[in-house]
């Protein structure tokens, strides 16, 4: 997967991740990871996972203190009819 092809909400999590100070293993653990999987598991969700579930980005906003809107910008066009 390239990091270009990511979907939206991935890339806002790689920068919320990188503003957040958190290590990989302190985000996993939070997740409810296991301890022997937890930095791993991030580094995959961040790194190579393209398409999220929306649970995993549930956890992850938990996991990094914010908001799950901030996963996904305003859109400035209203809905289609």
């Amino acid at each position: 997967m390239s990091k270009d092809s990511a979907d939206a909400a991935i890339v806002k999590a790689r920068e919320m991740f990188a503003a957040s100070g958190k290590t990989l293993e302190e985000v996993g653990l939070a997740m409810g990871f296991a301890p022997a999987v937890a930095r791993k598991s991030v580094w995959q969700l961040l790194n190579k996972i393209d398409d999220p579930k929306l649970s995993t980005l549930r956890k992850f906003a938990a996991a990094i203190d914010v908001q799950m809107s901030e996963f996904f910008p305003a859109n400035k066009k209203g809905r289609a009819k």
